[in-house]
């Protein structure tokens, strides 16, 4: 009698949900600018930054009512883990109808799902997890918000104890 798949299911799956309020926000292209005498700098543009920070700001609060944040990082370091980013951007005053209010609707337009997932495993490395490298499986989802549904983004991160690192 084999034993490894009862191992497997007894190891406990870690879970954390953070909602996000605000518009979601695409990570943005560094920006360089020369300095004489200190050569080429890069920086992350404000908006991207400003997000970021926010975002880790309400990850942190998550932990913490979660009773994660005792913790160094909620996840086991070695562990792989699962992403799942729910982006709803605001409805444009331009769609609004009087009768039949718009439902909630996939957004395929700018900014690219990409991005929008690089600014949250930006602001998430160090908080949720070690490093964005852990992020065995990512899925992104854009939507514009019903009418006078209030824009954010929704994080998901899964321990995945059954997929382990390797150097």
């Amino acid at each position: 009698m084999n034993d490894a798949p009862a191992l497997f299911a007894a190891a406990p799956r870690r879970e954390l949900v953070v909602r996000i309020p605000g518009e979601p926000v695409a990570q943005g292209r560094p920006r360089a600018f020369y300095r004489p005498g200190l050569g080429v700098r890069v920086y992350d543009p404000a908006k991207s930054r400003n997000w970021k920070a926010t975002a880790q700001q309400h990850m942190a609060e998550a932990l913490v009512r979660d009773r994660l944040a005792s913790l160094t990082h909620p996840f086991i370091p070695e562990a792989a883990v699962e992403l799942h980013v729910l982006a709803v951007f605001t409805c444009p005053r331009s769609h609004w109808r009087k009768r039949d209010p718009l439902p909630r609707r996939p957004k395929v337009s700018k900014p690219d799902a990409e991005n929008v997932a690089k600014a949250v495993q930006d602001a998430a490395s160090g908080v949720l997890f070690t490093d964005d490298a852990q992020v065995y499986r990512l899925t992104v989802e854009k939507f514009v918000g019903a009418q006078g549904e209030s824009p954010y983004v929704e994080v998901t991160v899964r321990e995945l104890p059954e997929v382990r690192r390797r150097g």
